[in-house]
Parts: structure tokens; sequence; C-alpha cells
């Protein structure tokens, strides 16, 4: 009977956050707001700034025209339960393609997957008295079999990098700007038992990149990063095979991420703040400190706090993050290859 309720309790969890019952628009497309790369994760979602991986694109697609090589990313993450045997899964693979003149393309997929739900029989009786009254009208517990919940996502991104100059008369130098601007365009699909549904979404980005010592004569500052994004900008509708449809709702963030030199060239400390809405409006905090390669990180998301480390070693960079979910805690492993 144990196995029984957990079983049942696990059901009620996949619907209630997953929006499967796609009774409440509310949920639809829920996995998407998960997130993308461990860095990312571990300084609190807080990704409007960021760049330097390829998995970045799903906070800002603008930062893909940052990336000078070729990349290649990957992330796992065991969801609900251990990380041996988790309810859910989440695995995620993308690749970007500098392009000449400033352009870049990428391709991303995600994927999350709950496996062996139980399915039962629809309850006898009309009404719960009938089942109180009568013993034979109540369920004896045992599931019909197992289905599966499966959303895919394929990204189709691109982004474009445009260098100017903003003179500063009172310092008799020129400012450097870097303003990329870039797009995703998502095809999703989602597979619940015996139904299934399509949508076709669209998110934008941009960035300002400047230096704030040179802007500001002070050689100990470092290079601020002003970060802007709109996700599901069209409200993506998810149409079923029932003729049922729902949205995923619009976001957007806005912030910044702050790159602090120390006293030793190889040391560093970074700043993420984000402004996020999309139900109601998230401070998003995340706090990075850098040393020979090595990365320590700390942050705050809507549900609670976050962490992480990281190792960049030569070409490869391993990221790993502990995620509050607000109704559970994730583990979140990714890596990252540039090449050439």
């Amino acid at each position: 009977m144990k196995i029984v309720k957990s079983e049942l309790l696990f059901v009620l969890l996949t619907v209630a956050v997953f929006g499967t019952a796609v009774a409440d628009t509310r949920y639809a497309g829920a996995s998407l707001q998960l997130g993308i790369g461990a860095r990312a994760s571990a300084l609190g979602g807080a990704g409007a700034g960021l760049y330097g991986q390829v998995n970045q694109y799903y906070y800002n697609p603008a930062s893909l025209a940052l990336l000078s090589r070729p990349g290649l990313s990957l992330m796992y993450a065991p969801t609900f339960g251990s990380v041996r045997d988790p309810m859910a899964q989440q695995h995620y693979a993308g690749f970007c393609l500098p392009l000449p003149g400033g352009g870049t393309l990428a391709v991303n997929w995600t994927r999350f997957s709950v496996d062996e739900i139980p399915l039962f029989p629809s309850l006898s009786g009309a009404a719960f008295a009938d089942r109180l009254n009568n013993r034979d009208l109540r369920p004896d517990g045992e599931s019909m079999g197992t289905f599966h919940n499966i959303e895919d996502v394929f990204y189709f991104s691109f982004a474009r990098n445009f260098n100017f100059l903003i003179p500063l008369g009172w310092l008799y130098v020129d400012l450097p700007v870097e303003m990329p601007i870039g797009l995703n365009f998502k095809v999703i699909r989602h597979r619940l038992h015996k139904a299934s549904a399509s949508g076709l979404g669209l998110d934008l980005g941009t960035m300002i990149k400047f230096s704030l010592g040179r802007l500001l004569d002070k050689k100990s500052l470092g290079e601020l990063v002003l970060g802007y994004s709109a996700m599901d900008i069209t409200n993506t509708p998810m149409v079923w095979d029932t003729r049922h449809e729902d949205r995923v709702r619009y976001s957007q963030r806005f912030g910044f991420s702050y790159e602090q030199p120390l006293w030793n060239p190889n040391y560093s400390i970074n700043l993420h703040f984000n402004r996020y809405r999309k139900y109601e409006y998230e401070n998003l905090l995340g706090l990075e400190f850098e040393f020979y390669g090595y990365a320590l990180r700390l942050g705050r998301n809507e549900n609670g706090l976050t962490a992480g480390t990281g190792l960049d070693l030569f070409k490869f960079q391993v990221d790993y993050a502990f995620v509050d979910l607000g109704f559970d805690q994730a583990h979140r492993l990714s890596c990252s290859y540039s090449f050439k």
C-alpha cells in the first residue's frame, strides 16, 4: 500500500507541476523553466549578461555572438528523487558555429522525460459516498500499466555582433562597445500517454558589453555586460491533438554581469543580477569567484539558494550546480568544449 501511495503522489505531483492535465495554461511548457547549463543554474539563473558557453543561449540568445570558436555543450540533470534513481530526467545537447563577419549559428536540443507513470482506471460509482457505502466500488490500488511524459524542444538560433566606438571627449579617447543581438526559433513537442502537442516559439535578446575601467578612467575596474532577453514573445501556443490549446507565457530578463579583477591577474570576482518576470517579478542573484581555472559559485533564484563549482581545463569546461526548484532540489552537471 505504501508503494501505491507513493506512485499516486508522484502522478499528482507530475500533473500539478508540469501541467500534464492541460487544464491550466500557467503550467504549459513548464519544463522550459528548469534552466539549462550548470554555471547559470548555480548563479541563481541570473544569465541575461552571461556569455562564454553555448548553453547560455537559453538565457539570452545574443550571448552566442560573443563566442569566437565552434563549441559543443552537454548537460544531464536528474530531477525528483535520488541521483541514482530519479523520477524524471533532463537532457541537453547544443552546438554553435561562428561565421565570418560576426554572426553565429547554433542548434540546441532539450528533453524532459518522466518514465513509468502508473495508469489507474476511472473510479467507479457516481460519487464518493457510493464508494464509501459499497466496498465493491472502491479501487484496489492496482495500476493498469504505465505511460511516459516526454517534452522535446529544438532551438535554432542566430546571433550577430555589432562593434562601434563611443567618443569620450572628457578623456580624449573612444570607448569600444560590443552590442550582440540574437534570436531563438524553437519547436516544442510534448507527448503524454496517447496525446501529443506541438508549438512554435520565438525568443529575442541583446547585450551591451564594454570596459567600465575605460569609461571611468580607472584601470582597477573590469568589464560590464548589460543584457535583456524576451522569451516566448508571442505567448507560444501549444496545440494538442485533442484540439485543446495551451500557451507558454511571455517572460523577460534584464540585468548585468560584472567581472572585477583582483590583485592577481588570475583571480576575479563576478557579480550577476537579473530582474526576471513571468507571472511576477523576481530578483535573481549570483556571485562567482574564479582563480586559475577554478570557480566557486553561489546564487539565489526565485525558490532559494543555489551553489556550484566549475573547472576550466584547456578547451574543456565542466560545471556542477545544486539548485532549489521550490518543490525539490536538483543536481546538474554540464560540460562544454571549444574547438580549434
